[in-house]
């Protein structure tokens, strides 16, 4: 038989977490131990750390720059080219998180959130698009909660000010600092930019960035309050400043409903017609991934794409369904959250069209049988908590959906 298996996070077991690689390596060993099989693993980070791993076989060439941490400290961090085109086109792929994993500072500290910037991103994107017309940013978790205002001031040349103190200066920046949106996006003007995004949270809002935070991390609640207003004040600045310029279209791409704002249009002046226009962008699906980076991305003129799709296509994953009898996929809890975003529903979805069917591995398994089967879900299983436990359930589901053993 032939098995797809898929995995795009870490699973939470007792004895240790098993990252995806890890964890796709556990099921493949026991399930070719069990039964003959083809086995094909695939890993679907959409962009916490991980994604360059993800795409390591198909972006070979990994360039080391220096860049700004979090925390104002050079780091060391990298970032991977895709092959030349036939036309000579490139993509160059930047992961966020590597700039909080390289901080050595702690400055994640909860005390020091408010103050981490997002400037490192810019400066490898910067540098990542003198040598490709495509970069490819996945937001993940960079340990920032600017809203991009480090990002865009790096791509504009701003070395200091308020855009590179992160999230909790924001709330002080004039129109004159919002400006850097303009400038870079015209250091990116021969240069496409994407966002890959994890999530379609909005910039703002009970569901936005800040929200999230707080849901998160209670003990921050005050500070994310904080942030949501500055957040909101920088991002009504950011449009001030946008108004009148060439749009691109931030929908390209994008999935799930959402508001634009159309290329090319000049928009009307007056109080009602920058409201909308502060909607478009802070509503954004996903202008609040990677603590606002989201928002920062479209407003220098980049798009926002669900991080796992990309991945998905980069690796060839439709290819890769096509030819399997049976697609495992690996998450680390399957509730409502893992059956409508991430590696499940993608590879559900290419699956379905096919006729394969869908098998899931879980450490916990919290949705019921009709959740599971509108999720295009053939069968789940728990793996149990720990890795003695979740090798003797895989034999048991690879006799199941395999065959005898051999």
């Amino acid at each position: 038989m032939r098995l797809l298996l898929a995995a795009a996070e870490p699973l939470a077991l007792s004895d240790g977490p098993l990252s995806a690689e890890d964890a796709c390596a556990l099921v493949a060993q026991t399930w070719t131990a069990t039964v003959r099989a083809d086995v094909d693993p695939c890993v679907l980070n959409p962009g916490a750390a991980g994604f360059l791993r993800a795409l390591a076989s198909h972006a070979p060439e990994h360039v080391a720059v220096i860049a700004r941490g979090v925390a104002g400290e050079d780091v060391p961090v990298t970032f991977r080219l895709g092959p030349p085109s036939a036309t000579g086109a490139r993509t160059a792929y930047v992961e966020a998180a590597f700039l909080r994993l390289a901080a050595t500072s702690g400055s994640l500290a909860d005390g020091g959130l408010g103050a981490a910037t997002s400037y490192g991103v810019g400066q490898v994107v910067a540098l990542a698009a003198r040598r490709a017309s495509r970069v490819v940013v996945a937001t993940g978790d960079g340990g920032a909660h600017d809203a991009g205002a480090g990002m865009l001031a790096a791509l504009a040349g701003t070395d200091d000010g308020p855009l590179t103190r992160g999230g909790g200066a924001l709330g002080a920046i004039t129109r004159e600092h919002a400006l850097v949106a303009l400038n870079a996006r015209d250091a990116l003007a021969t240069v496409e930019l994407v966002g890959a995004v994890e999530s379609d949270l909005p910039l703002l809002g009970l569901h936005g960035a800040s929200g999230a935070l707080a849901a998160a991390r209670p003990a921050l609640a005050t500070l994310a309050q904080e942030l949501e207003r500055a957040h909101g004040h920088f991002a009504h600045e950011v449009t001030r400043a946008l108004d009148g310029t060439a749009r691109r279209d931030l929908l390209s791409g994008l999935s799930g409903p959402t508001a634009s704002l159309a290329p090319g249009a000049r928009p009307a002046v007056g109080v009602a017609a920058r409201a909308a226009a502060d909607r478009a962008l802070t509503g954004l699906p996903g202008a609040g991934a990677g603590g606002g980076l989201g928002f920062g991305i479209a407003a220098a003129g980049g798009r926002l794409l669900p991080g796992t799709s990309l991945v998905a296509d980069v690796v060839g994953l439709g290819a890769r369904v096509e030819g399997a009898d049976v697609a495992v996929v690996v998450v680390d809890r399957l509730d409502a959250s893992t059956t409508h975003d991430g590696a499940l529903p993608e590879v559900a979805r290419r699956a379905g069209a096919l006729g394969v069917p869908v098998v899931v591995l879980a450490r916990e398994i919290l949705a019921g049988r009709r959740e599971q089967a509108a999720a295009g879900i053939s069968g789940a299983y728990e793996l149990g908590a720990d890795a003695g436990a979740a090798r003797a359930r895989v034999a048991r589901v690879a006799r199941t959906w395999g065959g005898s053993g051999t």
